[in-house]
């Protein structure tokens, strides 16, 4: 079919080709879940067994294995020969403990990996892996952590809806504050304003 010198064959095909390519679905990692109801380990209150001490043998199981590379995956990305030194798993510590058929990973980075003194802000995480190696929570230093239930600070006082944005006097009513004595000019006009 033609219309006007044009063919509409080739108009329809690349057409179709753009169509096509979005409908697909866009690559995602993985599916987890961020369970609040877990609540993670305190992996720092007992001394841990070191794989690398001398003189200790340290078995690992194939399940927590997959959960160390499922945590250390999804915390430092895609590792390649251009990955910067504090990104690579070799420069990180972990941590694993395992509770109610939860393995939970903790995971800190190792400046001295790096040759520096200190790990940066925020740059540990930890994970709670399900044994079928499926996350099901993630707490990265520095997000809130959802389980934790703020404490009341009590009944509070109630403030009657005629106060609400009321400006106060100053305080015990000794001396104005500084900054309500003298009117300035408005910073953009030159006005003075205030009595």
């Amino acid at each position: 079919m033609r219309m006007r010198g044009v063919n509409v064959s080739w108009c329809v095909f690349p057409a179709a080709l753009l169509l096509a390519g979005c409908l697909r679905p866009t690559p995602t990692r993985d599916a987890w879940t961020n369970d609040a109801s877990i609540e993670f380990p305190r992996f720092f209150e007992q001394p841990a067994v070191e794989a690398s001490a001398e003189g200790g043998a340290v078995e690992l199981s194939g399940t927590v294995l997959h959960a160390l590379d499922v945590a250390a995956a999804d915390f430092l990305g895609p590792q390649d020969a251009n990955t910067p030194c504090v990104d690579r798993r070799e420069s990180h510590r972990y941590r694993v403990m395992q509770r109610q058929g939860i393995l939970f990973v903790r995971i800190d980075e190792d400046p001295r990996a790096c040759g520096l003194t200190v790990p940066a802000l925020h740059s540990g995480a930890q994970y709670a892996v399900g044994s079928d190696g499926r996350i099901l929570r993630r707490l990265r230093d520095g997000e809130p952590d959802e389980s934790m239930v703020p404490t009341d600070a009590g009944p509070g006082i109630l403030v009657p809806t005629s106060e609400v944005g009321r400006s106060f006097d100053p305080p015990d009513g000794s001396v104005p504050l500084p900054f309500i004595q003298a009117p300035d000019p408005d910073a953009g006009t030159g006005v003075r304003h205030g009595p």
